[in-house]
């Protein structure tokens, strides 16, 4: 999927990811810890917002992946979203979500809004 994001968009989504950490600091960290476990798996952020969203993400699903290891990824996203709310992330993410779950989860993390900016492709 090939995604184009310019700075100012990035700039905006770091603006409301700071809003959502200073309004909501557990959702926020949760986002957080569920982004962290999404990388050391090496998942792809669009395949977690995908899941977080309700969104079909059999396009990005993992493919060599054990399938143990992905029902249990699977099942800390649904406990994640029924144990507590999440309302805050996903407004977040319906609201940016033309900059991608990608680059979304990528500014969480730290990541230089210039870095992300411009044509990308995501898988």
């Amino acid at each position: 999927m090939l995604i184009s994001a310019n700075a100012q968009e990035l700039q905006r989504v770091k603006q409301a990811i700071e809003r959502l950490k200073e309004n909501e600091p557990v959702q926020y960290q949760q986002f957080k810890n569920v982004i962290n476990l999404t990388r050391q798996l090496q998942y792809s952020f669009q395949y977690l917002g995908c899941l977080i969203m309700n969104d079909d993400p059999r396009e990005f699903e993992p493919r060599l992946q054990d399938g143990y290891v992905l029902s249990i990824y699977k099942n800390e996203i649904e406990n994640l979203k029924q144990k507590q709310p999440i309302d805050a992330v996903q407004e977040l993410l319906a609201a940016y979500k033309r900059v991608s779950y990608d680059h979304i989860c990528k500014l969480v993390l730290g990541e230089n809004v210039d870095m992300l900016a411009g044509p990308m492709v995501v898988k």
